[in-house]
């Protein structure tokens, strides 16, 4: 599903003043105009208020079911004329949740384009539409635990993974498992889904009761914990491993995908490329999956590890006698990371030694992720390694319908409020 979209768009050139140190919209006039709120300092002079250091910060629209931010940049960073930059969450915007959701491109981005045009019709013509670019994606999947319990294990062993390019960064919320964290390429998060619901529900809940009365029976806040407790919700979220990726407009270049508000939201790209959104999220986590393969035996089982190298590596001697030899060096190292830890053994070889090692282990039946979690501890760390596994027909609950677009949600919601 599509979880996040973040949009720029440049504003037309009649509203730019162009000059040979800077480009700029008129802060002055977004305000005057469009009603946009500026942060700055102010002081009189002459009877005047004079504003200065004006910017905008990422402010909220509130929406039917969700809101989303918009912010305008004047030119000031790494694109040298102004533009506007608008952030939300599709899923939530259709549905009130993002539990679950919808990986069809054209109505994820549109809810996200409808939701600002609608709210600011003004401001929306004053935009060059034909120059918006994504600047990235949050692409999510599941992957189902028996319970909580067990999806915390899991967390546990995916602290410790990192593979390739593929590194974990600190993170102090024990649900939570961050990648590459900083990467101006792809990002990459795990983390336990009903822990996520159970905060969105007690926030909203606590923002609600903050609300008079009349505010909250058209809340989109009372919508949301409407959608958030539905019983096929929870249930859904129970034991629910979150793989998230935020794919950056650089990355998805090389991946051959166009980047253009125009190109991307063509219904044709639906059509003929239906799993794109997939395959974005795989080749994201290639690297961290890559690391679950192989996992055929229980690494805490000495015998059983023991055996399975010497099935794996053995020869016969001039002589006609079997030899262990290499099977049983593999052993000594393998017991060298049970008790000392992958980190520990693997700073005392060359790196392509320790590649050379790390293969022979890995085809003989221990995978990288078994490998990086052994500690010396009893562990279920096979069956769950062998239990991650994201199944892209059970992304939703039975029944699942997708919601309607974004613009006819809205138009339905407003004639029905004009009618009541």
């Amino acid at each position: 599903m599509i979880d996040m979209v973040a949009i720029s768009i440049f504003f037309q050139s009649k509203v730019v003043n162009e000059t040979p140190v800077q480009n700029f919209v008129d802060e002055h006039m977004l305000m005057r105009e469009y009603g946009i709120s500026m942060d700055g300092q102010v002081y009189w002079e002459d009877g005047k208020a004079v504003h200065q250091r004006l910017h905008h910060k990422f402010e909220s629209i509130p929406s039917h079911n969700a809101t989303l931010a918009f912010k305008i940049v004047n030119g000031t960073d790494f694109r040298n004329y102004p533009y506007l930059k608008i952030v939300g969450n599709p899923a939530k915007l259709l549905q009130g949740h993002n539990v679950y959701g919808s990986d069809n491109i054209e109505m994820c981005v549109m809810a996200v384009v409808d939701c600002f045009a609608l709210a600011y019709p003004e401001l929306s013509e004053v935009l060059d539409w034909f120059s918006a670019v994504i600047d990235y994606f949050d692409i999510t999947y599941t992957a189902h635990c028996e319970n909580d319990q067990q999806a915390r294990q899991v967390m546990d062993i995916l602290k410790n993974v990192k593979n390739r390019q593929t590194k974990p960064s600190y993170c102090p919320y024990e649900e939570t498992t961050y990648w590459n964290k900083g990467s101006e390429c792809r990002i990459l998060k795990a983390y336990l889904k009903s822990i996520e619901v159970q905060k969105q529900i007690q926030e909203a809940t606590k923002r609600l009761a903050r609300l008079h009365p009349n505010q909250q029976k058209t809340s989109h806040l009372a919508r949301q914990i409407q959608e958030m407790t539905r019983p096929e919700v929870l249930k859904f979220a129970d034991g629910a491993v979150r793989f998230e990726a935020r794919v950056f407009a650089g990355w998805m270049k090389e991946k051959g995908v166009h980047c253009s508000l125009a190109l991307i939201t063509d219904p044709e790209l639906q059509k003929k490329d239906p799993d794109l959104i997939p395959r974005l999220w795989r080749l994201a986590f290639k690297d961290v999956f890559a690391s679950f393969e192989g996992a055929t035996m229980n690494a805490y089982d000495t015998s059983e590890v023991h055996d399975n190298l010497r099935a794996a590596y053995f020869r016969t001697t001039n002589k006609g006698n079997v030899s262990y030899s290499k099977a049983d060096r593999l052993f000594v190292l393998y017991r060298a990371i049970v008790n000392d830890g992958f980190e520990q053994t693997k700073a005392r070889f060359p790196r392509n030694t320790w590649s050379r090692i790390l293969k022979d282990l890995t085809d003989a039946g221990l995978s990288l992720a078994q490998l990086q979690n052994l500690n010396g501890l009893t562990s279920n760390v096979v069956p769950l390694i062998q239990m991650i596994t994201v199944n892209f027909d059970q992304q939703h609950p039975a029944g699942y319908v997708e919601p309607k677009p974004m613009r006819q949600q809205i138009l339905q919601h407003t004639a029905l409020a004009l009618a009541s």
